[in-house]
Order: C-alpha cells, then structure tokens, then sequence
C-alpha cells in the first residue's frame, strides 16, 4: 500500500470513531427546585359555586404557587396540597415534571407535572391526574403574577 492509501484509511477509521464517541443518550436530568420559567402565582377562571352548596352567591377558584423549592396548590382559601424540597425535569418541549416532600405525609413523595397547552396557559397534574378533574373549574391555569423572588 501506498502511503497516501494508509492515511486515507487511518482519517476515515478515526472520523468513524469520533462519530460514534459524540453519541448522545437521552437520559432525563433532574435539577434542584422548580423550573424558573413556572414560577409565580397561577389560577384558572373565578366561577360561582354556590349553586352547588344551596347558596346564591359563593365564588371560588383553584390556585397553585410555584416558589423556588415548594409548590402550594389549593381551593381558594382551602387546605390543598403542599410539596417541598423540589427538584424537577422537563419530560418534552412544553412540559415539566416536579416532585418533591409531601408535607402532609412526609414519608411520601408527590408529582406535579405543568403542560403549556397554549399562550399564556397551562393544564396542572398531581400525580397524573389534573387538578381540575371532575371539578366544575377549567383545566386551563393562567398567569396571575409571575414573581422571581420566591
């Protein structure tokens, strides 16, 4: 062999070995705390729920605050769930997975997952299952007020 043959193979063998060694795998990785880009106060729509209660007037609507290492998800003014010592993972290109303490049974571990599902709105998950779920609330979750400095 020529010595031009020689390097011609040696260049493609290693060009052939740099590509496999560049290989990426798509392993999921998680973070510490909550994804800044969730972090505020969100609520879906303000609806009369007294006909409901045999009262005229009662309204009501589902909250859920994303600080920087705790969820805080209720009904109004109600007890709801409570999750601390976050970490989170993006599972696709408009959705995040968190899960962290739940703070009513602190053996327990709770998944909240957050699914943009248009400009500005998102459907909220607690352990698969939406928040909004045989509810008379919309599952649509908007933007109240979007504070960093949680």
């Amino acid at each position: 062999m020529n010595k031009i043959s020689q390097v011609t193979i040696v260049a493609v063998s290693s060009l052939g070995l740099m590509g496999a060694a560049t290989m990426t795998t798509q392993a999921a990785t998680w973070h510490q705390g909550t994804p800044t880009a969730l972090r505020g106060h969100w609520k879906n729509k303000t609806i009369n729920v007294g006909k409901y209660f045999g009262v005229k007037k009662l309204y009501s609507y589902e909250s859920v605050r994303v600080k920087k290492n705790q969820i805080n998800a209720s009904l109004t003014q109600s007890e709801g769930w409570h999750i601390t010592n976050t970490k989170w993972k993006s599972v696709g290109a408009n959705a995040y997975t968190i899960v962290g303490t739940d703070m009513l049974n602190k053996s327990q571990q709770a998944r909240f997952t957050f699914k943009r599902v248009g400009h500005g709105y998102v459907h909220i998950y607690y352990d698969g299952v939406n928040i909004a779920k045989n509810t008379p609330f919309s599952p649509n979750f908007y933007r109240v007020l979007k504070n960093t400095s949680y």
